[in-house]
């Protein structure tokens, strides 16, 4: 168990916190965070923002799940996108990461985030889009263990925030061949200061989709985080087997992570005429630590 928390804590120093973590939502931890070039979903706001201006009808999605399947790493997230004739797609979220000990909570971290994506250039046989997105990460700390070990009588450790700014960016010719750039946390935004002070993680993901079919889609990406040497690449397979059921799968280096999926949707539940409502499971291993399962509920108008 020792040695489980250790990698655990290591891990998350480098990059896990919930404004940087790769595989927020259930698509994401499906196909192993390789989704930069896929077409436009409600993930969009945490992988590319340049993605939601392929999204047509208001949408809004909720999930979550226990990081590496341990109850006291619950992590939760809320989206929505509204599609705005003039100022193009916008988009709001809102995620949580709660590390917890019994009943008591060590710490909580927010990100609410706000997000835009403008159409550059849209024709019969390319399209180019560009998008933003501006999060405010709230960290609060709880009480320290105190005399009693148990936070009684600890001090109140306070709360910290910080602004980031993600930066995406999208293409696709014919309708089959795609190109995705995402850039996180461009501008160094940091939590503390002075010797304190801790950069937020920065990455940058490249991807290529292919969609030799509208039901198919096999992509690609590399991963880097600033500041680190080494490169994860990541694939992922889509498959729409029919209209009520798609399929995910990806796989991941360095570490090896298999993801693995599904979404079940319908265009009339409980006589929700011209609505969609769609729920969407994803898992995703990991070479050590419990595999992490996401689950998640959309709706759209």
């Amino acid at each position: 168990m020792t040695k489980i928390l250790f990698i655990l804590i290591l891990s998350f120093s480098y990059a896990q916190t919930v404004s940087g973590y790769a595989y927020t939502g259930t698509e994401s931890t499906a196909m192993a965070g390789a989704v930069v070039a896929e077409e436009g979903n409600n993930w969009s706001i945490f992988h590319n923002p340049a993605g939601m201006t392929e999204i047509k009808d208001i949408q809004f999605n909720a999930g979550g799940g226990n990081l590496y399947g341990f109850s006291w790493l619950p992590s939760y997230n809320l989206s929505g996108i509204v599609p705005l004739k003039k100022i193009g797609k916008f988009g709001v979220a809102f995620q949580q990461l709660e590390t917890k000990h019994s009943e008591t909570t060590l710490s909580t971290e927010q990100t609410l985030s706000l997000a835009q994506g403008f159409d550059i250039q849209h024709d019969k046989n390319s399209h180019l889009a560009i998008g933003y997105t501006l999060n405010l990460v709230l960290w609060d700390l709880g009480k320290s263990a105190g005399i009693s070990g148990d936070g009684e009588y600890g001090w109140e450790l306070g709360s910290l925030n910080a602004v980031t700014v993600d930066f995406g960016a999208l293409a696709s010719l014919r309708e089959k061949y795609r190109f995705g750039v995402f850039l996180k946390n461009i501008n160094s935004g940091a939590l503390g200061q002075g010797i304190t002070r801790q950069v937020l993680p920065q990455r940058i993901n490249v991807g290529i989709t292919y969609m030799p079919l509208s039901m198919l889609s096999t992509s690609i990406v590399s991963e880097r985080l600033l500041g680190r040497d080494d490169l994860q690449i990541k694939g992922a397979i889509r498959y729409s087997l029919n209209s009520f059921l798609e399929l995910y799968t990806g796989l991941q280096s360095n570490p090896n992570r298999i993801g693995f999926g599904f979404k079940i949707s319908s265009d009339d539940i409980h006589n929700l005429k011209g609505k969609n409502l769609s729920f969407t499971y994803g898992l995703l291993t990991h070479p050590v630590l419990p595999m992490t399962q996401q689950l998640s509920i959309g709706f759209e108008l």
